[in-house]
């Protein structure tokens, strides 16, 4: 019976991957590894991202950017970056100037007027909630590979 007990638990285990659903293990090395491979496709603004898990009301990515970004505004997502590997400098608040609506729900602009600048780099976190103007700068020949988690507000 206890052997029959332990197969049936051992099958259940390897059903569920190994652990609870929805936890997700993502090693630095691997973030490091996925931006090396997205430098290789990058878009007319120089960034490249990949959606690599979607739970519930949150969203996880993996970007590179190899070029200073747009003015951003999310209606409904509030964004969770942690910086793997380079330096930026985050504006965010103030006004977008030549705002234009590109998506249900999502804004983009040219530069932010008004706002407040934060130097990251490496292990740096930053939270920007929904409703709330950002723009990753870049210094010219800069890279950057971010962590980057989506969360519907």
């Amino acid at each position: 019976m206890r052997i029959v007990m332990a197969m049936v638990a051992v099958v259940m285990f390897a059903a569920q991957g190994g652990g609870p659903a929805g936890v997700h293990v993502w090693k630095s090395t691997d973030i490091a590894a996925k931006g090396k491979a997205l430098s290789q496709k990058l878009d007319a603004q120089k960034v490249a991202s990949e959606v690599i898990a979607t739970e519930g009301n949150r969203k996880f990515m993996v970007a590179h950017r190899e070029g200073s970004g747009l003015a951003e505004w999310h209606e409904k997502e509030a964004d969770v970056m942690f910086i793997s590997a380079g330096n930026i400098t985050m504006i965010y608040g103030g006004t977008i100037v030549d705002e234009k609506t590109t998506a249900p729900g999502e804004r983009r602009g040219s530069s932010i007027k008004g706002g407040t600048e934060a130097k990251l780099g490496a292990g740096d976190v930053l939270h920007i909630p929904a409703k709330v103007p950002h723009q990753m700068m870049l210094a010219p020949g800069a890279q950057v590979t971010y962590f980057v988690t989506k969360v519907v507000e």
